[in-house]
């Protein structure tokens, strides 16, 4: 399979059917991206390097049992904070409490992963809430990360009925996440 011309979803679910090809694939699609995120906490490129492949040698041990709820990219970049976390408090435990840096420890606050996780919730009942096919276009835009062209194929209609339906559903949703007081650009930009 040419895995060159496959969504990162397509990619994915051949991983869970056990094609060691598309997880090097997936590898090559995400390693670069993963490794800048753990190098903004993590300073040691080597560490960095590290958390990436534990990402993707726990994504092989458990293909069969992860159960995607959003798109793999947003599965990829939670495992990828997931390391790093785990690379600091395995750290934190070697430290004097009195010797961290504050702002240090407040970037790991677990009310971080609860709004996070509150706000994947509360942005998924509002996708849920689109119409039909304003949601089946935006899902197919943003989770499995279709061109615009690629869904105006697959769906049979034009691509400016596309931009305008992924139009619709933005705007949609970035009124509905005002109402969080979060600054979601970071999702959709």
């Amino acid at each position: 399979m040419n895995f060159s011309a496959c969504s990162d979803q397509q990619v994915f679910e051949s991983v869970c059917q056990g094609e060691e090809r598309a997880l090097q694939h997936l590898m090559h699609r995400f390693w670069q991206p993963l490794f800048k995120t753990a190098s903004v906490t993590m300073q040691d490129p080597e560490v960095c390097q590290e958390l990436v492949q534990n990402v993707f040698i726990n994504i092989w041990r458990n293909r069969e049992k992860i159960n995607l709820k959003y798109s793999i990219k947003t599965y990829l970049f939670g495992c990828i904070r997931y390391e790093v976390f785990r690379n600091v408090k395995k750290k934190m435990d070697h430290i004097e409490l009195k010797d961290l840096d504050e702002n240090y420890v407040d970037s790991f606050n677990p009310l971080l992963k609860l709004e996070y996780t509150e706000l994947l919730d509360y942005l998924d009942q509002m996708i849920n809430q689109l119409p039909d096919k304003c949601k089946e276009i935006f899902y197919l835009s943003r989770m499995e990360q279709l061109s615009h062209k690629e869904i105006a194929e697959k769906l049979n209609i034009s691509v400016k009925t596309v931009e305008n339906q992924i139009s619709i559903a933005l705007k949609r949703l970035k009124q509905g996440m005002q109402n969080m007081h979060i600054f979601f650009q970071i999702f959709f930009f």
